[in-house]
């Protein structure tokens, strides 16, 4: 930080009245912490979320032609590729508020006041990752109405490839088609319960087949650590700590050991494996960090989806901030995504709450 600017963190350690401080610089600290929760956030996300202020794109629509054996006064029959279909992304409006009284800005320390602030970021990331985790787990399509908008329109919706008969385009390299009728990004084990090397290597396939090249990642729940880790096939990166003396093979990279909750552990496959707090227990989550993104996160305007101070409410003796943040998460690059419940032999979405 800037010398002499005071930040949230000195807030916190700060136990002096807000009226002493000044109610001017604690706000004015608490913008600079909503600033840096901003810029962090949009980090976070960027290696599966796209930001954009598209309403409707077009998806699909690359098909396939094949090239006719003709002799020389032959013409071939003329064809055509499949039109690709619309996808849609929600814009939502989201709010909370932190409210006191005058008196309390005389009897109040400036951490109190900072706390209560630090709960509504906390609020905001939990909010973020259920509107994600909704557009990857849950398996159907929707059409809701963007009602915040002037001439709202029904949008369509989409989740990852579900079989509902729209175009998927072919493999870029080998060229392979897919029934989009049958297709599905959505999977579950052979036996439930029960996690098997062929039911994970399903998993990476089933976003692999669809790319060339990329930077193809598997993230689970913690929960899920144990068995993955016992898969033939797995390769560990190791604790940085210790020397490897065995005859298993290992991975280069060392293992994030400060960070229990949010770390790559290993390799299956062409994907890195990476413990992720977000993800459902009893479900993986493939990608490949390396192509079009899979989720879109909408805002109004360019820069307008974040986290701000939306209103000012001064009615003695009360007095509130209202915070807000306006934006919408939706899949978009389709194939570019598969889950797969890990404890049911047929696939049902996970609960999810905020």
């Amino acid at each position: 930080m800037p010398y002499g600017t005071l930040s949230i963190t000195d807030l916190l350690s700060n136990q002096n009245t807000i009226a002493s401080i000044g109610e001017d610089v604690v706000f004015e600290s608490i913008q600079t912490a909503l600033d840096a929760h901003n810029i962090i956030v949009r980090e976070q996300m960027v290696d599966l979320v796209e930001i954009s202020t598209d309403r409707i794109r077009r998806y699909g629509g690359l098909d396939t032609m094949t090239m006719d054996e003709i002799d020389e006064y032959g013409a071939p029959d003329a064809q055509k590729v499949t039109a690709g279909t619309n996808v849609g992304f929600p814009l939502k409006l989201f709010g909370t508020a932190v409210q006191w009284t005058r008196k309390y800005t005389q009897t109040a320390t400036g951490a109190e006041l900072a706390e209560q602030f630090v709960a509504a970021q906390d609020a905001d990331v939990r909010q973020i990752i259920a509107q994600i985790k909704k557009a990857l787990f849950i398996p159907t399509n929707s059409n809701p109405v963007d009602r915040l908008v002037q001439n709202a329109l029904t949008l369509p919706v989409k989740a990852l490839v579900n079989a509902d008969g729209a175009v998927i385009p072919p493999n870029p390299i080998t060229g392979a088609t897919f029934n989009a009728a049958t297709h599905t990004h959505y999977l579950a084990v052979a036996t439930g319960g029960t996690i098997a090397t062929t039911d994970v290597t399903a998993l990476t396939t089933t976003v692999v087949e669809h790319y060339g090249m990329g930077e193809v990642r598997l993230y689970i729940n913690q929960a899920q650590e144990a068995a993955i880790r016992a898969l033939t096939g797995f390769v560990a990166f190791i604790d940085p700590r210790v020397i490897s003396a065995t005859t298993i093979t290992v991975g280069r990279a060392a293992l994030d050991v400060a960070n229990l909750y949010d770390r790559r552990i290993g390799v299956y496959g062409p994907a890195e494996v990476w413990v992720k707090p977000w993800i459902p227990a009893n479900y993986l989550f493939c990608f490949d960090a390396g192509v079009p993104k899979t989720l879109v996160m909408r805002e109004r305007y360019a820069g307008t989806g974040d986290l701000v101070i939306a209103a000012e409410d001064e009615e003695y003796p009360l007095r509130a901030r209202r915070l807000e943040r306006e934006f919408g998460i939706g899949v978009w690059n389709r194939t570019n995504g598969a889950v797969m419940e890990v404890d049911a032999t047929s696939y049902s979405a996970p609960v999810i709450t905020v």
